[in-house]
């Protein structure tokens, strides 16, 4: 029986459940739908910043409500969410990139906005699932992206020796076919590849990020780590785009409208895919947030206590990976990809107990490694009026045939 031996986390950017996986349905998954799929990605950005995200919750910031044809658009994560496990009540934080990042590496959120993605930025010397592998003498990787985000904003990743296990991510591919990828790797996406709306014209963004993911779980694969290996692919934030399930109020910080604290986790729901040879089919319909992610490695490498109670208590996905299944391959890339048939009668979504937690919760000051205290953020800016929708840009038009 080949047990797991590690675990691999892609992070890519910016998607809702119901934005990006609305034919989950068909499988029992809990996703709208808001009628017409949209067959081309949107070549546009959305405000998703705690400002954003306040105002979606309060009510008076619709977001945008589209959803996209899953099976035509990333056709490849279609049959990963079909084939293994689909998390339907997955939740990041009610914020954009950086705190999200931040919340899937080390479980904790010194900031709530994005620092500087160039220059002068703050660095934290903060717990990370990197920081607790070394202690439990486990192999770890970093692939961060051409900016080293976002492992530049954690002191153990920025400094000897630490930082000897950062990698650009071109070099994740040749490390995994040569087999000499470490126990556990988290993986971004260079610019372009992380399915970021683009700030320029790029309607082949989704495609270019799928295919950067497929390219390197192919990769895996061929350096003989599938059985032993257990894939994690999520995204970082919300995006701006609406989702119809709340999530639980768990944590909350004060704002200029809310000074008795308005929630920060949870955040939007995000969708989470859990593949690899031992791991089964199945909707996971339990609530978990990003601090999952590094719960879910301590459990299944044996790293012991994490040190940060929001990942110590939070819920594992552990329980749902079966060494020794031998589950199939994906199809390789560049494969015509026929989609698993849904069952029939469709499966009744089934709903998530209660969160097993207090509720309502003041965000804790942060743990630290050196023991110095850093406060729970407030830096998230909210205005009395919401963002303004972005208009989309035209449809340029297609050129008829020669």
């Amino acid at each position: 029986m080949a047990a797991v031996k590690r675990v691999i986390v892609f992070l890519q950017e910016n998607k809702t459940t119901d934005f990006y996986f609305p034919t989950l349905a068909d499988w029992g998954a809990q996703v709208a739908d808001n009628g017409g799929l949209r067959t081309t990605a949107p070549d546009f950005d959305q405000p998703h910043d705690r400002n954003a995200w306040v105002h979606y919750r309060m009510g008076d910031y619709p977001a945008e409500r589209m959803q996209l044809d899953n099976d035509q658009l990333i056709p490849y994560y279609s049959w990963l969410a079909k084939t293994f496990v689909f998390s339907d009540h997955h939740f990041g934080s009610g914020s954009n990139s950086t705190p999200g990042h931040m919340l899937a590496i080390g479980g904790q959120m010194p900031t709530l906005k994005n620092p500087p993605f160039v220059g002068p930025h703050p660095v934290w010397n903060l717990p990370s699932i990197f920081s607790v592998a070394e202690k439990a003498g486990v192999s770890w990787a970093a692939f961060p992206d051409q900016d080293g985000y976002p492992t530049k904003f954690y002191t153990t990743l920025t400094e000897a020796p630490g930082n000897a296990n950062l990698h650009p991510p071109s070099q994740f591919i040749p490390m995994a076919k040569g087999g000499t990828l470490p126990d556990i790797c988290y993986v971004w996406s260079p610019a372009g590849y992380d399915e970021h709306p683009p700030f320029t014209s790029a309607p082949d963004y989704l495609t270019k990020g799928q295919g950067l993911v497929w390219q390197r779980v192919q990769a895996v694969i061929d350096g003989g780590g599938w059985d032993e290996t257990v894939f994690i692919l999520t995204w970082d934030d919300w995006g701006g785009y609406a989702d119809s399930v709340p999530t639980p109020a768990i944590e909350t910080v004060p704002d200029a409208l809310h000074p008795d604290g308005f929630p920060i986790i949870g955040g939007s729901r995000i969708p989470l895919l859990m593949f690899g040879g031992a791991v089964p089919q199945a909707i996971d319909s339990e609530w978990h947030s990003h601090a999952s992610i590094p719960k879910t490695i301590c459990d299944l490498l044996g790293l012991g206590t994490f040190g940060v109670p929001r990942v110590d208590e939070a819920p594992s996905l552990a329980q749902l990976v079966q060494p020794g299944l031998g589950r199939p391959v994906p199809p390789a890339p560049g494969s015509a990809i026929t989609q698993p048939t849904p069952p029939s009668p469709r499966p009744t979504p089934v709903e998530p107990k209660p969160w097993p937690g207090p509720l309502g919760q003041p965000l804790p000051a942060l743990v630290t490694l050196d023991g110095s205290s850093v406060p729970a953020p407030t830096d998230g800016v909210v205005r009395k009026s919401p963002p303004k929708a972005p208009v989309a840009p035209p449809v340029a038009p297609v050129a008829p045939p020669a």
